[in-house]
């Protein structure tokens, strides 16, 4: 900043934003349940609205191929010296779990247009342009890849495999088909090179976890972001009769991906990682049928890699031993989306530990993400770093997610 004038956050305008987009996938019931997944009808609604807001800040809007939406404010009477520069971003996501809160991901893009009113309304000068942006599909939990527009903007991924994505809840339904049904296939290439080049990326975020709440600090300075990756798996067994298929010639799919289901659980806890196994959908549905076929992921999440690697061959493994002592006929095995843990820029870091500093002095700590999030993308081409601020109990991904709005204004 080169001017005298300081921008002051209005946490109970932020506020109201929040509370008013909670109606775009609200549900009556649990308080506070959300279902924004990506690229739905209530997606729609939240990136009209995010659109609608922006542009009333005087910000240009550009839409990329995958549906990133880069809100961009240049300045007006000289408020930014070099509205020729790569604006420094400010992001997050508008989708949520399916049965999610109200305040993961759509904090921070929301706050960072509170940051541009803020920056525009006091006059503040700046050095070069500001932007405001929506990643889209960084839960993955309709198209299972997680952070998905950031990671082709970063150059990680595939904007034709992201294209053929299918739902995981109906078939033939993919991401690019999506894309076009809503209106936010955009016509400038998904890319961190021209036209859409950052010079930095903050993203504010709901820890998710309960460290701030238990060390009673108000702000994280996230370093990193840990190792993670999901494991797409297929097993294949035979159908049977419940009442009459002798249980030792059984090939029941089920009983395999039961086992494989417990040994995540007893992994993750050997390794002092995390281990889920959130999506697990049978081939057939019959109380008195032997399940043939199982789908199931494996959400799997170290700081070390190395672990990672390890934990994956075990549980190859296991399927193998099954196959070989014909408990199952065949399995598929393959990684969905691998993110190897990420350092954030030290630069940035200083930026936001001086900040933290003198808005929170003695209330703030160092501490690296357990969650994944779009900036372990964009930090792999441009500096970043996050920032956390408490969630109550640590919790998150379920209407029980709360986080007072007194820890969003520091």
């Amino acid at each position: 900043m080169s001017h005298p004038v300081h921008a002051h956050i209005n946490s109970d305008l932020l506020w109201s934003k929040i509370m008013e987009t909670s109606k775009f996938g609200g549900l009556s019931e649990p308080q506070g349940a959300m279902n924004r997944l990506a690229l739905s009808d209530e997606d729609q609604q939240a990136r009209k609205y995010f659109i609608a807001y922006a542009e009333e800040l005087g910000c240009d809007i550009q839409i990329d191929a995958a549906g990133n939406i880069f809100a961009i404010w240049r300045g007006q009477d000289s408020q930014v010296l070099r509205p020729d520069l790569p604006p420094i971003g400010m992001g997050s996501h508008l989708d949520t779990q399916p049965l999610g809160g109200r305040f993961d991901g759509i904090l921070g893009v929301l706050a960072a247009l509170e940051v541009i009113r803020a920056v525009k309304e006091s006059g503040t000068v700046i050095h070069r342009p500001l932007a405001a942006i929506d990643w889209t599909n960084e839960e993955g939990a309709r198209f299972p890849a997680m952070c998905s527009g950031s990671g082709v903007w970063a150059g990680r991924k595939s904007i034709s495999d992201l294209y053929a994505l299918e739902s995981l809840a109906s078939r033939g339904t993919t991401f690019k088909s999506e894309l076009q049904r809503i209106g936010y296939l955009g016509p400038i290439p998904c890319s961190h090179e021209s036209p859409m080049k950052l010079s930095a990326h903050f993203e504010l975020h709901i820890e998710q976890a309960p460290r701030l709440e238990r060390s009673s600090n108000t702000v994280g300075v996230v370093t990193g972001v840990q190792g993670m990756r999901w494991l797409n798996i297929t097993i294949t067994g035979r159908e049977g009769h419940a009442g009459s298929t002798i249980l030792s010639e059984r090939q029941d799919a089920l009983v395999a991906a039961s086992k494989l289901v417990l040994y995540v659980e007893s992994e993750a806890k050997r390794v002092n990682g995390f281990g889920t196994v959130g999506f697990l959908k049978p081939r057939t549905e019959s109380p008195n049928q032997v399940v043939g076929g199982v789908h199931l992921m494996i959400d799997l999440r170290h700081p070390e890699n190395d672990i990672l690697d390890e934990q994956e061959a075990n549980f190859r493994s296991i399927l193998q031993d099954l196959k070989r002592t014909n408990r199952i006929s065949d399995f598929t095995f393959a990684r969905s989306w691998v993110n190897p843990t990420v350092s954030f820029d030290s630069d940035a870091l200083l930026c936001v530990r001086k900040a933290a500093a003198s808005t929170a002095p003695g209330s703030w700590m160092d501490l690296i993400s357990w969650a994944g999030h779009d900036s372990a993308e964009t930090a792999h081409v441009c500096p970043t770093a996050m920032i956390f601020v408490p969630s109550k109990d640590g919790l998150s991904h379920t209407p029980a997610e709360w986080t007072d709005k007194e820890h969003w204004y520091v």
